[in-house]
């Protein structure tokens, strides 16, 4: 047999009141069909579910059973609806991304270029904004999916991992240290381009130098991965990028590697995806999207 949801509601309303009167004005029915209803789902169940001698109705040890059951199977149906309420929302709304600005840059267009394969119908925007602030967005449910390149603050949403990136340190293609193992002592009259406040790459350069034991060497601040790559380009300094970011200008020359030791470590691109709300179709899709080019990224690295 299937369990008539209402009823179990109704049942489930009932206990929680401590009386069928009580859950008639909650429920605004009368008292003798919110009855029924319960001596229904007794008829269904071939059990007693309410014991009803006492002057307070309490449940029997089936009607317990089931009440534990009900409030995950209520929560369900409740999450379903919403999911399907969510789905016809689809073609109204577009498809808003959360990203950091490297992940934007170099990650995210291959994957809405896969997006829009599966699914051409699809509307997205994007927005780019530090971890700090996609991580509150995702907690207030303003947005489905965000991206980063480490890991979000501790909130309340979903986290996983999606693939390393590899970061590396640039420097112009004349430098005469490019394609060299250099020590951090051989750069310590260098100077290091920091990406804006908040950036995670701006972070992990800052802990490689005090790990390099050059917190006293000269820095410069600009503004996203493509302010680093000109500035590094035309001599400025040295920056950290990730590799994916600089491949086409690693293979015609345009700018080089510094090989040095101990190596900038790998960082990890996160998917974020919020618990505020269900996740339309389409962010689903995302989700399954991101794995799959993440996994493809990997192979091909």
């Amino acid at each position: 047999m299937r369990l008539n949801l209402n009823q179990l509601a109704v049942f489930a309303k009932v206990i929680e009141c401590g009386g069928f009167s009580a859950a008639s004005q909650v429920l605004f029915l009368s008292q003798s069909s919110v009855s029924k209803q319960v001596q229904n789902l007794e008829i269904a169940l071939r059990t007693q579910l309410v014991d009803r001698s006492g002057p307070k109705i309490r449940p029997t040890l089936a009607g317990e059973v089931l009440l534990a059951q009900s409030k995950e199977v209520l929560a369900l149906a409740d999450q379903a609806v919403a999911a399907v309420q969510a789905a016809a929302l689809l073609l109204e709304d577009p498809l808003v991304i959360g990203s950091t600005s490297t992940i934007a840059a170099h990650f995210l267009p291959s994957v809405l270029l896969e997006l829009r394969h599966r699914a051409p119908e699809v509307r997205f925007g994007l927005v780019v904004d530090s971890a700090d602030r996609l991580a509150t967005a995702l907690e207030e449910g303003r947005i489905g999916v965000a991206l980063s390149g480490g890991p979000l603050p501790p909130g309340r949403y979903r986290s996983e991992r999606l693939a390393d990136d590899d970061m590396l340190l640039a420097c112009p293609a004349g430098h005469p240290l490019a394609g060299r193992d250099v020590t951090p002592a051989d750069l310590a009259d260098e100077t290091f381009l920091l990406r804006e406040a908040g950036s995670d790459t701006r972070r992990q350069l800052t802990d490689l130098l005090h790990a390099w034991e050059l917190s006293g060497a000269r820095t410069l601040d600009l503004w996203g991965t493509d302010g680093i790559k000109e500035a590094v380009r035309i001599g400025l300094g040295v920056g950290l990028v990730a590799r994916r970011s600089v491949r086409l200008e690693l293979r015609h020359g345009v700018l080089a590697e510094l090989r040095i030791h101990p190596a900038p470590g790998h960082r990890t691109v996160t998917a974020g995806s919020t618990l505020a709300r269900p996740l339309t179709a389409y962010e689903q899709m995302l989700l399954l999207v991101l794995r799959d080019s993440a996994a493809r990224a990997t192979a091909e690295a």
